[in-house]
This record gives C-alpha cells, structure tokens and sequence, in this order.
C-alpha cells in the first residue's frame, strides 16, 4: 500500500505541475525567515538510539498523556505501561511483524530520549493550544489513496511532526498537503493554518494555508489547486500500480 510519504516523495512531475514555486530556494529562504525556535532544550542525536522507534513513542506517549492526565516520569516508571506503549509502537512502524522481544527492550539512553521528545512535544501544545488538541487526525482517502492519519490538530491548525536532526524539506510540505487536500475534499471542517513542528531541534512554523497555497501556485486557491493534486495523484497512482 503506497503511503503519504511516498506520495511525498515520488510523482515529481506532478508536484512541479501543481506546486511550481515549491522549489529548493524556497525551502532555503522558508527555512531561514518562516521557521522559529520554541523549545528550550534541543536534542542531539546520539549513537546507538533507534530514532524511529524513539520518535513515534514519544509522540504516542504525548497523545497517552494527554488523554490520561499521568505525567511522564509516572508513565515511564511503570515497565508494564512502557512494554504495551513499545509493543504498540513496534506494531505501527514494523508492520511486517519482523521484530523480537529483544527489539522491545529500550535502553536507558533511548527512554530518557523518549522523556525529553514528549516534553518538548508538550511544551508545544502549551504554548500552541487555545480550545483543542487532537493527535491524528482520521482522513478519508480519495480514489487509490488511502485513509491516512495526519499528525496533531490544534484549533484550527494542522501540524506535522518530524523528529530528525535536519531543515524542513519540500516533501514534509507536501506530506502536509496531501492531508490537508484530502480533508478539503471530504467537506468537513478544513483548517485555516498548517504548521511543521521538530520536537528534536526545538523548532516549527505555523502558515496560512490560503496564502501559502497561493504563494506556491502563482496565485490559486486551495480549492481548486488541492482538488487538481489528487486528481493527478490518484491517475499517476493507478497507472503506476498496474507495471
């Protein structure tokens, strides 16, 4: 099953066709003048952490919290709550089941990563949050293109969370349209902002999706451009499934 990052990733022609401003230089001066730093404490990457097990357990920890009122510390003092949060965790990003009960064992360096990734994530809410808070987002799919999960709604923002240790790239901006497009096309309710936020570096930005929309097209609307993208997407899609 093809996935957004995928989608992100690949079809190049058709997000020149759609998004023709969206070009390196953008992503350069974007990065320079539009993202922010919000958290205090940045996290270096280490050796012998397994970031992406690292990363998505801090941030189903962040949702867990947040539903249960625990705190940190209570949560990941508790090794049966840390086994089912990993064996979760291990489900979602392995998911051809290729992993051992050794796999699930996490080091004491990678737990107090996983503590300072979901502070951080909280500190964002924090200072983000006015009414609502949502961890993924269901988005119905549109054609070949699956229901997806988006990251984190707050009010009327969506926002995609990357834990790495580098700049915002052009296809974390498309991993975000591709959510945003398919909720505009479901009819429900759309957010007027977006953002991306990196708990790991401690920075994010938070832009009108109307003016960057138009920005990036020469002067569309979201409407019709996000409409047009999965239109292409789901044909490139198909055709490319079939060889």
């Amino acid at each position: 099953m093809i996935t957004e990052r995928d989608i992100a990733g690949k079809f190049s022609v058709i997000w020149k066709q759609h998004f023709p401003l969206l070009t390196s230089n953008f992503m350069r001066v974007f990065n320079e003048f539009q993202v922010k730093q919000l958290n205090k404490v940045p996290i270096p990457k280490k050796e012998n952490i397994r970031y992406d097990l690292v990363s998505e357990v801090a941030f189903i920890l962040s949702d867990k919290l947040i539903e249960n009122g625990s705190t940190i510390e209570e949560f990941l003092s508790d090794k049966a709550n840390l086994l089912a949060l990993v064996t979760q965790t291990a489900s979602i990003i392995w998911k051809s089941g290729n992993y051992t009960k050794k796999d699930l064992v996490l080091s004491k360096m990678e737990i107090e990563e996983i503590a300072l990734i979901s502070r951080n994530i909280f500190e964002f809410i924090k200072i983000n949050k006015k009414e609502s808070v949502q961890f993924k987002p269901t988005l119905k799919g549109y054609g070949i293109i699956p229901d997806l999960e988006a990251d984190i709604s707050i009010d009327d923002t969506l926002y995609e969370i990357k834990t790495v240790n580098r700049n915002f790239k052009s296809s974390d901006l498309k991993q975000l349209f591709i959510y945003l497009a398919l909720r505009q096309v479901s009819g429900n309710m759309i957010w007027n902002y977006a953002g991306l936020y990196n708990p790991r570096k401690g920075t994010y930005c938070k832009f009108n999706i109307k003016s960057m929309v138009s920005n990036l097209t020469g002067g569309l609307s979201p409407n019709e451009t996000f409409e047009n993208l999965l239109n292409s997407l789901d044909r490139d899609i198909q055709i490319d499934s079939r060889f």
